[in-house]
């Protein structure tokens, strides 16, 4: 008799040489004498066994040992067809060569006629000399006091143009110093120790290079600010908003008189002193001051009549027509006219 040491289990058939259930080796066990005997007829050595069914005993046991494993043969690698490799004729390299040389001289080309518009648009929109560059706020300057008030535009100056006053182009209010319109004319006060000029909403329109303007202008109550008032030609307000140009002013109270100054970076330098002459009206005489611009040549009409030339030396021969004053005294201006 056999017995598995691993699960006691016991085989008859001494042929067996490992246990069916776990593949352990058999060991042989008991004597012969151990054997039941015919006398014990109840025993029955299949009633002790569990038979599992048949399987074959001469392979080794699992586990037992690690057998050399089976080379797997190499995985058969997918196939691809080539691709076809395309070499394009001389003909066709050299016209794509071509074609791709169009189109950078295409893009050149279109950048620089970009960068001429974008340059031109530049030159045309802040193009110098036409006094079209207006502040829309008032301006003390830095030494003797002015203000001015003016509205950008682009038209072109007409050739002939009135002015009655009866349409409010000039600035009012508080911001204009006190400026105001009253029965058809344009009144200004100017403030102790400065100067006050006015220019137009519209400073293309009263552009004063090649014309002849006039205007009248009257002290109200007949007590005239003493430095004078009167007509600004040329003028303008530079980087730092103080007045450049020249003025034509008068002081009617007796002896009445006239004078020429001119205006660099907000400061007066008289170019003709002040001089007597009969010909302009005292007290609240209204007065028609006259200025004809041709060239460098500047001429001073008082009431129809010549008074002075001078000659610009500066070469400020473009700007706006303005209105100027000194003091508290009112002045008032009325009928203005540009000719070219």
């Amino acid at each position: 008799m056999k017995q598995c040491p691993a699960c006691n289990r016991t085989y008859t058939d001494d042929e067996l040489l490992f246990c069916l259930e776990d593949g352990t080796p058999l060991q042989t066990v008991g004597r012969a004498s151990d054997a039941p005997t015919a006398l014990d007829s109840a025993y029955d050595p299949n009633k002790t066994l569990a038979f599992s069914p048949a399987r074959e005993t001469s392979p080794s046991p699992a586990n037992a040992y690690s057998p050399t494993p089976v080379s797997q043969p190499p995985a058969q690698q997918s196939w691809s067809p080539p691709v076809p490799q395309y070499t394009p004729a001389p003909q066709a390299q050299a016209a794509r060569k071509s074609g791709g040389k169009r189109w950078i001289i295409i893009a050149i080309a279109a950048v620089l006629v970009l960068g001429i518009g974008i340059v031109v648009l530049l030159s045309v929109i802040i193009k110098p000399g036409t006094a079209n560059w207006n502040p829309a706020t008032t301006n003390k300057s830095s030494s003797s006091g002015s203000m001015n008030a003016n509205r950008s535009t682009t038209t072109a100056p007409p050739a002939h143009f009135k002015d009655d006053f009866s349409t409010q182009n000039w600035p009012t209010g508080e911001s204009a110093y006190g400026s105001f319109y009253e029965g058809g004319e344009y009144h200004m006060k100017g403030k102790p120790s400065i100067y006050i000029y006015m220019f137009p909403y519209n400073k293309a329109t009263y552009i004063s290079r090649d014309a002849d303007v006039k205007v009248t202008a009257r002290s109200v109550d007949g007590n005239p600010p003493s430095n004078g008032y009167g007509l600004i030609i040329h003028g303008k307000s530079n980087e730092k908003r103080n007045l450049e140009g020249y003025g034509f002013l008068i002081n009617n109270n007796l002896p009445a008189k006239y004078k020429i100054a001119q205006f660099v970076d907000g400061r007066l330098t008289n170019m003709v002193d002040w001089t007597e002459s009969p010909i302009i009206g005292t007290g609240t005489t209204p007065n028609q001051i006259e200025v004809r611009a041709k060239g460098s040549q500047l001429s001073l009409y008082i009431n129809g009549q010549f008074v002075k030339s001078i000659t610009d030396t500066s070469n400020i021969t473009d700007g706006s027509v303005g209105l100027y004053t000194t003091e508290t005294n009112e002045v008032a201006f009325d009928d203005m006219e540009i000719s070219r």
